[in-house]
């Protein structure tokens, strides 16, 4: 469960007030479709996130419990006298909806000959060859992009390096140097088409693009080497410096990177890159960077402290 969510509300249709409240896991709805008329209908799920964040999922369906009642005994315009006696039918929801069905053996008679008829076509024209061509080239053309790690380069440079670092070692994004997720084409295109937490998407990159970026990415192996050089040791940090760096991140970090750095709606910042660059760390923090807004408010001193108190997770 991701531990941001303040709650969850769920509204039918037009309606002001919602039909639940959801707080707490699991977060089940019960609706009983006999309560609402038959016909189209919409779902609203509005997800509240703790800090102020609102995401909002909409869900058409219609709703078919019973047919519509129909008169017998009496017809639209006819004239009458005295009493009338007539008939107002309605269906059964509980009884299942059914089509008129074929008998078993009419079912398995059926399926021969049409399995009969199927063979014989491809048995006695050239059909067949030609389908078999056209998989082929289908096959062909399904096969994974060759990626230009030089072409990847230049993508990288200017995409990706501002959150990820120049040579991809991290930095308020996480490290895509030797990241599992660049063997995974799949999910590697899905995430980075579609966005993920607080990256955007890039969806003005095409699949060639992609495989070039995972072409550059693969080529730099493991973590990189760009920050190797050892930095000189930092003093170590007193018990007092993490207090105050707990108590700042509590009031304005915690809600969107999780109550001990862990990650939410923004990245995680225990054990992230970023921790041991104090100057892109106040950077990033000062003037804000992609949907993060700026937080200029908060003193070198207390982001020092705030960076004590990650380090410590």
């Amino acid at each position: 469960m991701n531990q941001n969510i303040e709650r969850i509300e769920v509204f039918l249709d037009e309606s002001k007030e919602p039909l639940q409240v959801l707080t707490n896991p699991p977060f089940k709805v019960k609706l009983d479709t006999l309560n609402i008329s038959d016909g189209p209908h919409t779902l609203r799920v509005v997800t509240v996130f703790k800090g102020g964040k609102v995401e909002e999922n909409v869900v058409d369906f219609e709703v078919d419990n019973l047919p519509s009642p129909f008169i017998d005994g009496i017809d639209d315009g006819q004239q009458v006298r005295g009493v009338v006696e007539f008939d107002v039918l309605t269906g059964d929801y509980e009884a299942p909806k059914s089509k008129g069905r074929l008998t078993a053996t009419l079912a398995v008679l059926s399926t021969i000959v049409v399995l009969g008829l199927i063979w014989a076509f491809f048995a006695f024209s050239g059909m067949s060859t030609a389908i078999v061509a056209a998989n082929a080239a289908q096959a062909e053309e399904s096969k994974p992009v060759a990626g230009n790690a030089d072409h990847g380069k230049e993508l990288y440079a200017a995409q990706c390096a501002s959150c990820h670092g120049a040579k991809a070692e991290g930095g308020f994004g996480p490290a895509l140097a030797g990241d599992p997720l660049v063997d995974n084409a799949e999910e590697f295109n899905k995430v980075t088409l579609e966005g993920r937490g607080s990256m955007p998407p890039f969806s003005n990159l095409s699949e060639q693009d992609l495989a070039d970026l995972r072409a550059y990415l693969s080529s730099l192996g493991g973590k990189s080497d760009a920050g190797a050089a050892a930095a000189p040791a930092a003093p170590a940090a007193s018990e007092a410096d993490v207090a105050t760096g707990k108590s700042v991140y509590s009031q304005q970090c915690a809600g969107c990177h999780g109550p001990n750095g862990e990650g939410g709606f923004g990245p995680a910042l225990a054990g992230n890159p970023l921790l041991d660059k104090p100057a892109e760390f106040n950077k990033v923090t000062h003037e804000g960077r992609g949907s993060m807004p700026p937080y200029p408010q908060i003193s070198d001193d207390e982001l020092a402290a705030v960076r004590a108190f990650l380090k410590t997770k």
